[in-house]
Parts: structure tokens; C-alpha cells; sequence
């Protein structure tokens, strides 16, 4: 697939936070926030690369022109849920794909756009079954390694398809090529990893205390001092192992709850790292252990990538926005550091959240769903549904019943946001009969001619848990046809909707470094049609409408054709108050299983053990 979407404006802003933040991070937006930009590589001529954790790849142009590229799907039909970007040594692109049913690695072509992708195993010796395959780092000769939460294993590969694979030892949850040659990884289960490509031979250093955090580490780099340098995001410290003595040392931060993620060995001698609670970009003294935070223009940013990019710049992610933003190191931005979003538990649990999580309150499941397209089929007449044209948005705390779970209403905005959708033709192609019914001349109706529809709740958004496990939504919808022929009443409904979205991709995305979940989704509601009502004066033009759309009809003959994404993540608004309080959420056991589904677990193998393979390039 080539360009999916491509903005006709240039997309970027200087934005600030306020009087408070006087240097501004310029951020780049992409369409819809929903897509979660997040990992991170430098493209030629000036362009930054990202992956769209529920959408696909894209690029920012030297120009600051957003694009979006779509990810071809894999052998299952299923959608990509991009996650780790990095460039090989050549310069090149490569990407992976944490979908659990077919995990991949991909290389782009950053002339047109399209991607390369190689399905990895899933059965036998070494395989990566139901892991989320996230970070990708560059080895030698134009190999790339990568690893994959819950696979106890680590892959290195070729552009031609040639792939080994080696056992870790332990649970990698990212991967850096060492100046010694060596692959050093964190391991979940409380240590770094040293893994030797020519013997598989794996040695341990234990991390005391980071085992406690969730998650224990997120990312690993080479640090301008000769040692590894990892984040021990759960526990909010980073550190170090030195190769030459084995020594560990750790750094606690200034800001507790923080989740440092996305580490980059800065010009200066510094690491920079990202502060993904906090939406800070901060860096470290590797020889006195200071550290300085930045704020990021927005809360809730979220960022999880860090790279040194175009322009000598800082470049950075920020799914919580659906932003890549960047700025000057040597003029950061200015201003105190922004606090933690509320943790799941103080110490050890922080919460990275996006920005529309502070639109529900602490101790509810925030969910939302985006249309990124689809129409809305009555009769003969289609309605087509633009990208970000309707969102659905509320907050679940109370599932003692499974199937009728109560939707609450955002603090912030209303449960539906429709926008006002005009209809191709306006009034005149779609009634032609309402000239002669009012007696109104052609001409007359041409200068009153623009019809548009916009869509309402009659009733409360009620959630349940549908037949395969998904969650879904029951809507009853007001459809009001706007035209100042037809008055200020004229609807179709209530139109009883169940929303039951499909995964496209086969889940969501399960990165631990984010903190929320979302993915691409599909969904096809039947829904029955009632007749139209208040159109016209006296309700004249009613039969006119139902004639037209042959109301009213049974669910047979209509239907709500969507796609969107949907996405999960923990409120993060205390009370009615827009302003956010850092302290501990009060989420129950049993909504943190619902938005914190445990991964299937899989036999650990024992290092040193090697597989190689040829995978088929897939395009």
C-alpha cells in the first residue's frame, strides 16, 4: 500500500503549556491522535520515520508535511500494530509488528512508502508465539537484533530474510548492540542480559529492586561512558552495568512515578530520556547522576521514543497526542517539570495515559472509539463517515453485570461527538419532491439547498461484553437532517445501535512502556430504521423522507459500516476539575485485568540455544 493519508497543510505548531513553559517544543500532528505514534528513525532528506502502534507507519518531511502509510496486512488477513523503529547501519528503516497472532519485522522504503515485511515463527525450539516483538536496535553487516516481550528469545536478521535466533535466558523487553560485540537486553524477571551471537552463551547481572516495578525495564543504550545504560521504568530509576567489571549502579529521579522510558546518548555527554507519567524529557549525568527535567509543551503527552534527529535536534514521541515534537538541546524547553499522572500503585505501578484519559475520573476504565471511516447505509441513502467524524467516549467502574455495564459520561465533552456531515447533492438531490409539496420554485430551493445530518444520544451509552470477549457499546441515536425547509426538528430515530467492534488486528497493543491499550477495529451494526418526524412545517415533509429512505425499515435493510480504533486506558481526572492530582488511583482488581490482560505464557528456553531460518519476504 502507498500514501493511506497525507495532510494538504503543513501539520506543525509551536505549542507551550502555558506562562509557565515560555520555550516551545515545535510538535507535529498527525490526523488522528488515536494511532499512538511512537517509535522513532531518521529518514533521508530531512525526514523523520514513526510507527503508529494501532495504525501504520508515517513520516514528518523536512517541510513538516505529516504522512501516513498503511502496513500490509499478514497471512491471517489481520492488521499490523507497528511498535520499535530503528535504522540499520546502512541507514535503512525497519519497524516491528507486536501483533500477537503473527508477529513481524518489516523495512521500509522510505522513496514510496511501502514495506517489506518477514513473518516470524511461532512453533518450535525458539519462536515468538504470542509475544509482542517491540524493539528493534542494528548489529553488524546490515543485520538488525530484536526482541519480543514474553518470547524468551532475541532475533537477528538480514535483508535478505535470513534470520537466527537465540535464547535469551530470560524475558528481553528491548535490545542494543554493545561496542563489544555483544547483544545486552534487560530481562523482566530482574536483570540485564549479555548474549554472546557466536557462542548463545547468555550472562546475568542482577538489578536489585527493579523485579518490583511494573514494568520492571523498558529500554537499553550504549552511554557515552562505555557502560549500558537501561530504565527501570516501574520503579522510576535508570541504570547501569559497566561490561568491563560487571558493576551495577542505579539512579533514582527526582520525580517519583515518572516511567522513564526512551533512552539517547546526547552530544553533550548526557543521556536524555523521556518521563512517559510525566510528560517530561530529561536527562542524566552519567558521572555525577544529576538529573534535569524539560516539560513537554502538553500533559499527557505520554513520550515514549527519543532519538537525535534532522537539524541536530531532540525528536520524540508523544502518543498520548498523537504528536512528534522536537527541540533545540541547547535551548530546551523551560519551566518546572510537570507531575506524575496518577500511579496504579506509588512506587512501583506508574501511569503513562493519553490525553483524552483526563476526560474520565480515577478509579474508572476510560474507553473511546474514533471512526476512521466507514458510511451509514438507510434505504438507498449512504451517508459516507469521514476520519474523526464521530467519537464515543465514557468511563466503566461497576461490572457486576457483564452485559449491561454503564457507560458514565465524561467529565470533560459529551459520550457522542458527531460532526455535522453534509450530504452530497443537498436537499434538492435527495427530496426532489419538496419543490412541489411547499411550493417552492427550483430556483428558490437552489439558494436553500445545503443539507446536512448530524447525530445526537437519545438515551444513556450502556457497554457489554460481547459473545468472543470484546467489549462493546448499545447507542440509541437521534439522526437530524438540518435545512431550514425542513425546520429545526426534523429527525430519524431513535436508531437502536450495538456496536461490537471486530479487532483487525487480532488484539490491541500490549506495550508495557505506553501503558494503554488500542487497535484497529471494524464494526457492522444492523439497525432497525424508524419513521421520520418534525420535518417540514406540521410535519408536511415527513411521508416525503420516508418515501425517499423507504422508512420505516427492519435491520435487514440497514447498516452502520465503521472503522475506527479503539482504545483503553485508566481516567486520569480526580473530580470535575480539569486540572490533574498525582496520587494513587483507585482502579479495582478487576477493572487493571480488564485493561491489564496477563500474557499467555510460554516456556522459557535455556541458553545457549541457536535456530537459523529463511523467512519469505511478504509485501
Amino acid at each position: 500500500m502507498a500514501v493511506a493519508a497525507a495532510l494538504s497543510t503543513t501539520s506543525f505548531l509551536s505549542v507551550t503549556a502555558g506562562a509557565a513553559h515560555a520555550v516551545a517544543a515545535t510538535e507535529f500532528s498527525v490526523p488522528i491522535p488515536d494511532v499512538m505514534p511512537s517509535g522513532l528513525a531518521k529518514g533521508p532528506h530531512g525526514s523523520v520515520w514513526f510507527t503508529e502502534n494501532a495504525g501504520g507507519i508515517g513520516q514528518v518531511s523536512a517541510s513538516g508535511k505529516v504522512i501516513e502509510y498503511a502496513v500490509p496486512d499478514n497471512s491471517k488477513n489481520l492488521k499490523a500494530l507497528p511498535s520499535g523503529m530503528a535504522n540499520g547501519s546502512d541507514g535503512s528503516i525497519w519497524f516491528t509488528d507486536m501483533s500477537q497472532a503473527i508477529p513481524r519485522v518489516g523495512k521500509v522504503d522510505p522513496a514510496t512508502g511501502k514495506s517489506t515485511m518477514f513473518e516470524l515463527p511461532t512453533s518450535g525450539a525458539l519462536n515468538f508465539a504470542w509475544s509482542s516483538v517491540n524493539s528493534i536496535t542494528p548489529g553488524a553487516n546490515g543485520t538488525m537484533w530484536f526482541s519480543g516481550i514474553n518470547s524468551g528469545a532475541i532475533g537477528k536478521i538480514d535483508a535478505g530474510g535470513n534470520v537466527t535466533l537465540y535464547a535469551a535466558g530470560g524475558y528481553p523487553t528491548s535490545v542494543v548492540t554493545g561496542k563489544d560485540g555483544a547483544i545486552w537486553y534487560p530481562d523482566a524477571q530482574g536483570s540485564i542480559g549479555r548474549l554472546d551471537p557466536a557462542t548463545g552463551a547468555v550472562k546475568k547481572f542482577d538489578v536489585p529492586g527493579s523485579a518490583q516495578g511494573s514494568p520492571a525495564f523498558t529500554d537499553i543504550i550504549n552511554g557515552p561512558d562505555g557502560k549500558i545504560w537501561f530504565s527501570e521504568s516501574g520503579v522510576s530509576r535508570l541504570g547501569s552495568v559497566d561490561p568491563a567489571t560487571g558493576e551495577v549502579s542505579q539512579h533514582n529521579l527526582a520525580i517519583a512515578d515518572t516511567k522513564p522510558t526512551g533512552l539517547v546518548a546526547g552530544p553533550d555527554g548526557k543521556i536524555w530520556f523521556a518521563e512517559a507519567a510525566a510528560s517530561n524529557i530529561a536527562t542524566i549525568d552519567p558521572a555525577t547522576g544529576a538529573v534535569t527535567e524539560y516539560p513537554l509543551p502538553s500533559t499527557l503527552s505520554a513520550p515514549r521514543s527519543v532519538m537525535l534527529g534532522p537539524g541536530g535536534k531532540l525528536w520524540y514521541s508523544a502518543p498520548g497526542r498523537g504528536r512528534i515534537g522536537s527541540f533545540d538541546l541547547a535551548n530546551p524547553p523551560t519551566g518546572a517539570a510537570h507531575g506524575a499522572t496518577p500511579p496504579l500503585t506509588m512506587g512501583s505501578n506508574p501511569a503513562s495515559a493519553p490525553g483524552w484519559a483526563n476526560r474520565c475520573q480515577v478509579g474508572e476504565i476510560c474507553q473511546t472509539q474514533i471512526v476512521t471511516g466507514g458510511e451509514m447505509k438507510i434505504g438507498n441513502f449512504v451517508q459516507k463517515l469521514p476520519a474523526g467524524s464521530i467519537r464515543v467516549t465514557g468511563g466503566i467502574n461497576d461490572l457486576s453485570d457483564m452485559s449491561n455495564i454503564p457507560m458514565n459520561p465524561p467529565v470533560i465533552g459529551n459520550t457522542l461527538e458527531s460532526k455535522e456531515l453534509e450530504v452530497p447533492g443537498g436537499l434538492i438531490g435527495q427530496l426532489p419532491l419538496v419543490g412541489p409539496i411547499l411550493g417552492q420554485s427550483p430556483a428558490a430551493l437552489w439558494a436553500v439547498n445545503k443539507l446536512t445530518v448530524t447525530q445526537s444520544l437519545a438515551a444513556p451509552a450502556v457497554a457489554y461484553f460481547t459473545s468472543t470477549g470484546g467489549l462493546g457499546a448499545r447507542l440509541s441515536l437521534n439522526l437530524k437532517l438540518n435545512n431550514p425547509l425542513l425546520g429545526d426538528s426534523c429527525v430519524i430515530g431513535p436508531v437502536n445501535a450495538s456496536l461490537e467492534p471486530e479487532m483487525t488486528a487480532g488484539g490491541m497493543t500490549s506495550d508495557p512502556a505506553v501503558g494503554w491499550n488500542a487497535g484497529p477495529v471494524s464494526i457492522k451494526a444492523p439497525v432497525a430504521v424508524p419513521s421520520a418526524k418534525g420535518c417540514g412545517p406540521f410535519g408536511l415533509l415527513n411521508g416525503v423522507i420516508d418515501q425517499l429512505m423507504g422508512l420505516p425499515s427492519d435491520k435487514s435493510k440497514n447498516m452502520m459500516s465503521l472503522n475506527g480504533i479503539f482504545s483503553m486506558a485508566g481516567g486520569t481526572n480526580p473530580s470535575n476539575d480539569h486540572m490533574l492530582s498525582a496520587k494513587s488511583s483507585t482502579l479495582s482488581p478487576a477493572l487493571q485485568k480488564l485493561l491489564f490482560k496477563k500474557p499467555k505464557a510460554n516456556a522459557l528456553p535455556k541458553a545457549p540455544k541457536t535456530v537459523k531460518l529463511h523467512l519469505t519476504a511478504r509485501h
